[in-house]
């Protein structure tokens, strides 16, 4: 399986931390947003990521270089970001796209055991999806027996829309290089030739799965945590959502220095730390 991370937006609501920095690069507490997803993925045993960057997007490439731990990164570079919606930076990758793939947008935090609690559901396409509830907002699953009947973009929720059954998508998917290349990439293709490169790439999952071209079940993140960081707002709810770990990766008792409380209260700062190719062998 190869992870994909969508990661070329400008993240103008998280401004002033992004007039900077790009988004993925804004610091959860001790570190960047990214480094923690690049962190779970190689817990879960992933060993190729393709990072779709565009804003910024040399400076992730300069964090976090060719390998992360055990993680290959290729990087796409989506020259458009400052025009171009998501499904424009997924087709730049098109051609990386050749097997089952783990598909994810660069501003999600979300604990370690979610990526695991998916590679136990037996289905090959799969959507990760929550609750609805009224402080959320974007796409969302309507199920039967563990099944996606329909995917309602936000743009299509009228005024009235019944949310009593709706399922938030997280924007985590596992698609098998089946679907991905019989299926999703083909009408992928399609939407982004005809000019559409302004729309989000669920677009093309809710057609295939209106048009039953596509059988996604659907894994609810049950006790798992999970959140979004798109304001400053987010950043400051998943600071008390996600708090620092109170021991290091060593087992050692986590100090708090004058440095570390400057870093805290700036996250646009990145510093040299661990996996800046600076200090890498």
């Amino acid at each position: 399986m190869k992870a994909v991370i969508l990661a070329a937006g400008q993240g103008t609501r998280l401004r002033p931390l992004t007039n900077e920095v790009p988004k993925p690069l804004v610091r959860l507490h001790d570190k960047p947003i990214m480094q923690r997803q690049l962190e779970s993925l190689d817990k879960a045993g992933i060993e190729e990521c393709v990072i779709v960057v565009g804003y910024r997007g040399d400076q992730v490439e300069y964090q976090f270089g060719p390998r992360f731990r055990n993680l290959d990164i290729t990087y796409v570079n989506n020259e458009r970001y400052d025009e171009t919606n998501n499904i424009y930076s997924l087709w730049m990758a098109r051609s990386l796209l050749d097997d089952d793939i783990l598909l994810l947008e660069s501003d999600l935090v979300f604990e370690d055991d979610l990526l695991d609690d998916l590679a136990q559901k037996a289905h090959p396409d799969v959507a990760v999806v929550d609750w609805f509830r009224p402080t959320m907002d974007g796409t969302v699953i309507l199920a039967e027996d563990g099944l996606a009947d329909s995917m309602v973009l936000k743009s299509q929720q009228s005024e009235g829309f019944d949310y009593s059954r709706a399922l938030k998508t997280v924007n985590i998917y596992s698609l098998s290089q089946d679907t991905m290349t019989r299926r999703f990439l083909p009408a992928l293709d399609v939407y982004v030739t005809a000019g559409n490169t302004n729309s989000f790439y669920e677009a093309v999952l809710a057609e295939l799965v209106s048009q039953g071209e596509l059988e996604m079940a659907v894994h609810l993140t049950g006790d798992r945590k999970w959140t979004e960081i798109d304001t400053l707002e987010d950043l400051r709810e998943a600071e008390a959502l996600f708090p620092v770990a109170p021991f290091t990766r060593d087992g050692d008792a986590v100090r708090e220095t004058p440095e570390s409380i400057a870093l805290r209260r700036d996250p646009t700062q990145l510093g040299r730390g661990e996996y800046d190719r600076r200090e890498r062998p």
